[in-house]
């Protein structure tokens, strides 16, 4: 007879904290953003707001839904509790800074972006120099842009695929077309490859060099990769005018 208490092989089952069922339903939340899905982010948040209101990672899930959601008000006030709650969260920072970017407040988003670029600790630095690199560009600073977009290069050179489009921009800006076609190129390779405006800039910038068979090639490569998408209708109505 098994005597009360006594084990019969297996572990005891774990016992959850409110704690970790607050970071259970976190992770559900996150997971369904990855699926496209907010609200049942969103749902899944407020169950875990229920059991504790003390995680960063929980307001800043809430921010990127309500942004996927358009209510950007909402995003920044959730992306401000979780900087609040953890003023060292650098991916909190970085996605404030993003918001209140969105929202026009550039001088704000300054701190939280050039805080979490400047963090040696953090793992994505590229994202937040990409970001202080569009601030300036939406004042016209060319090049101030360049070099933060330059510097997010240097810190991610596989991964920088805005970085990249952008510096094609600046490039064209300054009629160095050569160097925008290698920059749009650059923002469509390795892990940037379905970043699909790259892909359209790059065309463009071999039709304005008039490098007629490469504009070519890559509007129907568009075409190929994402049909019935808007890119692929902008790519098909560039062709038409191709010599």
């Amino acid at each position: 007879m098994l005597l009360p208490g006594c084990a019969t092989g297996g572990p005891a089952p774990k016992v959850l904290t409110q704690v970790d069922r607050a970071r259970m339903f976190v992770e559900i939340a996150n997971g369904a953003l990855v699926e496209g899905d907010p609200t049942s982010a969103l749902q899944a948040l407020a169950r875990a707001e229920s059991e504790d209101t003390s995680l960063p990672e929980l307001y800043h899930t809430k921010a990127l839904a309500y942004y996927v959601k358009h209510d950007l008000d909402t995003a920044i006030q959730a992306g401000r509790k979780a900087v609040e709650l953890k003023p060292t969260y650098s991916d909190a920072k970085n996605t404030l800074g993003k918001l209140l970017l969105e929202a026009g407040k550039y001088e704000e988003a300054i701190a939280p972006l050039s805080q979490a670029a400047n963090d040696p600790l953090y793992n994505d630095t590229y994202k937040a120099w990409t970001n202080l690199g569009i601030l300036k560009y939406r004042k016209n600073d060319f090049n101030e842009s360049a070099k933060y977009f330059d510097h997010a290069v240097l810190d991610a050179p596989g991964r920088s695929c805005i970085a990249h489009y952008y510096l094609g921009h600046i490039r064209l800006k300054e009629s160095q077309i050569s160097a925008a076609i290698k920059e749009y190129d650059s923002s469509t390779r390795k892990l940037c490859a379905k970043f699909k405006d790259g892909m359209l800039a790059l065309g463009l910038a071999y039709q304005k060099d008039r490098q007629y068979q490469e504009a070519k090639k890559t509007f129907l490569e568009i075409q190929k990769r994402y049909p019935n998408t808007q890119v692929a209708e902008q790519a098909m109505d560039h062709l038409k005018y191709l010599p």
